[in-house]
């Protein structure tokens, strides 16, 4: 096993190179000519920032061209105590690290972000685990027609029998998708609107859904379907610890790292 040194010296190397994971959105020229956008930020810490979870977000073109979409919680702390560096890896138990997913489409005749897919419910670490990732791809033609993409990633973690970060999102950034369209060069829209400082975000009650040609959802009475653009509360009944297709990696500090390819649905109600 390294030294404790060595370990941190490393992760803070990493994330001196990544600039994403010190909150800023990596892209080209532009979110559209990006292959891939993502953002990585704390959403909890506890008193003495000793322990902490980072929820990371991130959609980019993928194998098949239409979409690709991955949500981690990483679950970290400070042995040391040393101001800004909640970097290592702590391992937690079965069902103490949970994640759900979110995908947005930008409806350009509306000017707005509407819910195009999202995972069926939250997911939980089967086994003890310091990273738990959920990650989904999207068809050829992606999920709901051309345009403009997003994640909402949802990261939670358990802690002396208390849920965090199910209150919060962290938005990925926008990604044109398909990647092949003509068109990926356009100025990427807006952020959410409901997005408050930074990437950190709480979602209004309700949000349209689109269809899939990426157009609002209508109700027999001329109403858009509306949905919570949020999950449950944390629990047993409302999440799962064996769906999807389930991966295990270690690396070379005995750090275990959960994956669980999931497919997705589009929300009715």
């Amino acid at each position: 096993m390294r030294s404790l040194a060595n370990r941190k010296r490393k992760l803070l190397t990493s994330l001196l190179a990544a600039p994403a994971a010190l909150g800023l959105v990596l892209t080209t020229a532009t979110s559209a000519s990006a292959h891939y956008v993502y953002y990585a930020e704390i959403v909890w810490a506890n008193a003495d920032s000793s322990l902490c979870l980072m929820n990371y977000s991130e959609t980019s073109h993928g194998s098949t061209g239409g979409g690709y979409f991955k949500g981690q919680a990483r679950s970290q702390a400070d042995i040391d105590l040393n101001p800004l560096d909640c970097i290592l890896p702590w391992e937690r138990n079965t069902g103490q690290l949970g994640e759900g997913m979110i995908m947005y489409k930008w409806y350009e005749e509306g000017e707005t972000w509407l819910v195009c897919e999202r995972t069926d419910r939250l997911y939980y670490n089967s086994s003890p685990a310091s990273t738990f990732e959920l990650a989904a791809t999207a068809p050829v033609g992606a999920l709901c027609g051309e345009g403009y993409y997003g994640l909402h990633n949802y990261a939670l973690m358990q802690d002396s029998g208390e849920w965090y970060g199910a209150d919060v999102s962290t938005w990925s950034g926008s990604h044109w998708l398909p990647d092949t369209s003509s068109r990926s060069a356009t100025e990427a829209p807006p952020q959410p609107e409901w997005l408050k400082s930074g990437s950190q975000s709480k979602a209004p009650e309700a949000i349209p859904v689109a269809d899939k040609s990426g157009k609002p959802v209508m109700r027999k009475d001329g109403s858009p379907l509306m949905v919570a653009p949020t999950f449950p509360e944390p629990t047993e009944e409302n999440g799962t610890l064996t769906g999807g297709k389930r991966t295990f990696t270690t690396d070379e500090d005995g750090n275990i790292t959960e994956r669980v390819t999931v497919e997705l649905v589009r929300p009715t109600r």
